[in-house]
């Protein structure tokens, strides 16, 4: 089975291609995922509803069907839940009702236009697999607290990332345990984005992505 890591098309979270969105206040948190065994915490704070954002462009050709920003995982389109459903694609937890959405660019809630897009923030599983840490050559600084959920321990290379095949739980989408990434998908998943020209969407084969400190960007993708 190959897994992809998924991140925003062209790699850029804040770039022109595409539209962001900016988290709007009043922002609440609660808490995120823990470790079964450790008890320590494996992912950000969650973002709690209501859910306002602010998309960065008002050019509706960059309205993708997945949106990143800082602050939250990811959020998809009315178009994006209504594939997945229709697909039987697995993996996501929660979809949040629609963001509303209070400022487009520069124009202000009054001018905004007639048909924005419906965009969910979701939640995915964690621990989808489990990473083989040793066929992804990873390099730490120090040893890691806890030998299950393996967060810290200051990563300071990998060549790829390496799912235990063995671990995987057949969900398309989730977060790998201890994987220094957050969104990995299946084949499965990749066809479905591929068959239906999902936009917004850069599928990188795990294998190719690759982690080091002393490289710019940190991240990197084998040619």
């Amino acid at each position: 089975m190959n897994f992809y890591v998924l991140e925003p098309d062209g790699g850029l979270l804040f770039g022109t291609k595409w539209a962001y969105a900016d988290q709007v206040d009043p922002v609440r948190r609660g808490d995120g995922d823990r470790c079964p065994v450790c008890g320590g915490p494996v992912g950000g704070l969650k973002w709690l509803p209501p859910h306002r954002i602010k998309l960065s462009s008002a050019n509706p050709d960059k309205w993708g069907d997945f949106l990143w920003g800082a602050g939250f995982l990811l959020m998809v389109s009315d178009h994006f839940k209504t594939i997945y459903e229709a697909e039987g694609l697995t993996g996501i937890t929660a979809f949040h009702p629609p963001a509303e959405i209070v400022r487009v660019g520069r124009k202000k809630t009054e001018d905004l236009p007639p048909s924005l897009p419906e965009y969910h923030l979701i939640e995915i599983v964690w621990n989808g697999a489990n990473q083989d840490d040793t066929a992804s050559e990873l390099v730490r600084g120090k040893p890691v607290n806890c030998s299950y959920c393996r967060v810290g321990g200051n990563p300071r290379s990998q060549q790829r990332i390496a799912i235990d095949q063995g671990s995987w739980t057949g969900v398309d989408i989730f977060t790998p345990r201890g994987a220094p990434v957050r969104t990995v998908v299946s084949e499965r998943f990749k066809q479905v984005a591929e068959a239906h020209k999902l936009r917004n969407t850069w599928l990188i084969p795990s294998n190719r992505y690759g982690y080091d400190q002393q490289r710019p960007g940190l991240w990197w993708v084998h040619e």
